[in-house]
């Protein structure tokens, strides 16, 4: 009809098409569409029904380019903020009740909502809201937590920096610790508690080294205690662990501690994610072996069979009393609850 005027009115169906708007999130499905305009852009508009998809964009990246970081401000004019030239313009509807999955550096599992996707497909604006599936996990601080509720909210017109509401919780060392991150995914807030409680700088030293500030205190007053044989200890001990992770990689643990009558070696073991084992050897005056084997059932109940070999001796006057050896068998059921 004259300069740029094509008027053009096409609509449709499609089935078995794979997307990949925007970069790295990439799904297939089928649906329907319509495609509208007179000129450059022209508006694509429809609803998409996910079969499955995988997204393995990483929270927070905007974009590999060093300008899609930067924020758009909603107050430039419109051709200082889009590009020079673009054919099309996305008005789409996409519903992924059906899950996708969900697998980068700090999320593996899967996730289902609805979201609706506008603008210029290299650089489009997305809202609405994404809830996580059970057995998705989150990596924090080199620990697997199992997420027990999570909630992406896509508000944010200018950028993609969805609004989190994540709860997760992991069994670390003799702790169930829970982990809480809210805001955004580039400026997240992360609080942690236990149960047992203690303090946050502990938990946050139990995730990053595998031990409390605590524990390092009263690890560094046993060596000055001892005169060096606690020093000697812990060079033996760490000699042992990295030893033996050579072989069998992270999952054997050594400790050996230096007691007033005795030092015992401490070997532990995670088999599962709820099943581990331990063996610990006491040499001195009180000497005696303990194997143990822990099944959590739960978060809060565990079952743990133990067997236990005691043989003490009491040194007194330079004479030597022996205690008979002592064999003992166990199966207990430990149920723990927090205090308030």
């Amino acid at each position: 009809k004259g300069k740029h005027q094509v008027p053009v009115n096409v609509s449709g169906t499609f089935e078995k098409i794979t997307l990949n708007i925007p970069d790295k999130i990439r799904t297939s499905g089928s649906g329907d569409f319509t495609f509208t305009g007179g000129w450059f852009p022209f508006l694509l508009k429809g609803n998409y029904l996910v079969k499955d998809g995988l997204m393995s964009k990483e929270l927070g990246d905007s974009g590999t380019g060093s300008d899609d970081n930067l924020r758009r401000d909603q107050f430039l004019p419109r051709f200082l903020v889009e590009e020079s030239f673009q054919p099309l313009v996305l008005d789409l509807g996409i519903d992924f009740t059906n899950s996708i999955q969900l697998k980068n550096k700090m999320v593996d599992g899967s996730a289902a909502g609805k979201l609706q996707v506008t603008g210029i497909p290299t650089k489009p604006t997305i809202s609405g809201q994404i809830r996580t599936l059970p057995e998705t996990r989150i990596n924090f601080r080199e620990n697997l937590f199992d997420v027990s509720s999570a909630l992406l909210t896509f508000e944010d017109p200018l950028e993609i920096n969805p609004r989190i509401n994540l709860n997760a919780r992991s069994r670390v060392d003799n702790y169930d610790v829970n982990l809480l991150v809210q805001g955004t995914a580039k400026k997240p807030e992360i609080s942690v508690s236990s149960v047992p409680p203690m303090p946050e700088r502990d938990i946050l030293s139990l995730l990053a080294l595998g031990t409390t500030d605590q524990q390092l205190s009263t690890n560094t007053s046993t060596t000055t205690s001892s005169q060096g044989n606690g020093a000697g200890a812990q060079v033996l001990s760490g000699v042992a662990n990295e030893a033996l992770k050579s072989v069998t990689g992270d999952l054997v643990d050594v400790q050996l501690s230096t007691g007033v009558d005795s030092q015992k070696v401490v070997i532990k073991k995670k088999i599962t994610r709820k099943l581990e084992s331990s063996y610990s050897q006491a040499v001195g005056n009180r000497s005696g072996n303990e194997a143990k084997i822990r099944y959590r059932l739960t978060d809060r109940v565990s079952g743990v069979a133990s067997w236990v070999n005691s043989d003490r001796s009491d040194a007194t006057d330079a004479i030597i009393q022996q205690s008979p050896t002592q064999n003992k068998v166990g199966l207990d059921f430990e149920y723990k609850f927090e205090f308030k």
